[in-house]
């Protein structure tokens, strides 16, 4: 969000206030039409009062949407600044290309295998080239309505500035290493799966999905769900998470400052939830401080640690089932105290 404040403080409000003033009668109706059309406004320019809770979204929208097309329209300035912002047009879609199938009385399978794919549905960085009424356009150079400085006659290109369109050949590349990973972890599956089925001895069932965990302006985060079941069953799961403002792929360390060291605090911090949560529950059980020969004891995450970032921004680390506790607790997870890492996260 620095980086659009930034863009934005380039752009001299005086500058911004004189081209609102210069907005037509006859646009400035078709605008507040637009907003009576969409239920926004009522003749008398008010929210109707029937609907003024539910509409508190609709004006966010509105507000939204003015921003991202009125203003590049009224604003040579503004609308070259928005041109840079970079998480405008990157979309990251996951789609499935093969779904691998087995049924019979001792087997059976289903495994999906998706890849990742980038799609910059919003076109010019989601500016359209309506014309503002000097006949100017959104394009490039300063006759389009550029600043003057930023066009290919000052020694300068028509593409997007340095550092723009290089997110997109990050994340395209990232998507392809992920997609990579993704293939290879599907063949392993059903590789082991046929040499199960070759060997014809007892029973198995294997099952794979996905679920898109994360996916906003900013981040994105694909997750990898397998059962595999022979005799008893197990599950696991792999993550996989893009930073869309750098284009790069993120593991754990990758959220705090360069050396720190933040498996102590996460590893601390996990235990105590587990001695509180055990405390509170006789019928769960981590294996952290026990005398008990069953398992592993847990001491410390890995570096490459499966974890998430819920809504609130917190870490949440994910274990697979039996990686801390007995199979029956399934596959668990503990969100981070933020206090326990504040001091080191980027």
């Amino acid at each position: 969000m620095s980086r659009i404040y930034e863009m934005c403080n380039d752009v001299k409000s005086e500058d911004l206030l004189r081209d609102r003033e210069q907005i037509s009668p006859e646009e400035r109706k078709r605008m507040l039409d637009g907003l009576r059309r969409e239920g926004i406004l009522s003749e008398d320019r008010r929210v109707r009062s029937g609907k003024r809770i539910g509409r508190t979204a609709g004006w966010a929208a509105a507000a939204a949407a003015l921003m991202l097309v009125i203003v590049p329209n009224i604003s040579a300035e503004a609308a070259y600044a928005m041109e840079q912002i970079p998480v405008l047009g990157s979309v990251v879609k996951v789609v499935t290309i093969r779904n691998y199938q087995y049924e019979s009385e001792q087997f059976s399978a289903e495994i999906e295998e998706v890849k990742l794919e980038q799609d910059d549905v919003a076109g010019n960085n989601g500016l359209d080239e309506t014309r503002v009424e000097d006949g100017r356009t959104n394009g490039a150079g300063a006759e389009n309505g550029r600043p003057s400085g930023t066009g290919a006659e000052d020694g300068g290109t028509n593409d997007r500035p340095d550092g723009i369109g290089a997110e997109d050949d990050k994340i395209e590349g990232s998507i392809q290493t992920i997609n990579e990973s993704i293939e290879e972890m599907t063949n392993r599956l059903i590789d082991r799966f046929e040499e199960q089925v070759e060997q014809g001895e007892g029973h198995g069932s294997i099952y794979a999905g996905h679920e898109v965990v994360t996916d906003t302006d900013t981040w994105f985060t694909l997750r990898i769900d397998v059962t595999e079941i022979a005799g008893s069953g197990f599950q696991y799961q792999y993550y996989y998470h893009i930073d869309k403002t750098t284009g790069e792929i993120v593991s754990l360390g990758d959220l705090f400052e360069e050396g720190a060291d933040y498996i102590t605090p996460i590893s601390e911090n996990i235990k105590e939830q587990m001695r509180n949560e055990m405390g509170a529950d006789e019928s769960k059980i981590y294996w952290v401080d026990s005398k008990e020969e069953i398992g592993h004891q847990f001491e410390t995450v890995k570096e490459n640690q499966n974890f998430y970032l819920n809504e609130e921004g917190q870490i949440v680390i994910c274990f697979d089932e039996y990686e801390v506790a007995p199979g029956y607790m399934g596959l668990v997870e503990f969100t981070v105290d933020e206090a326990a890492v504040a001091a080191i996260r980027k």
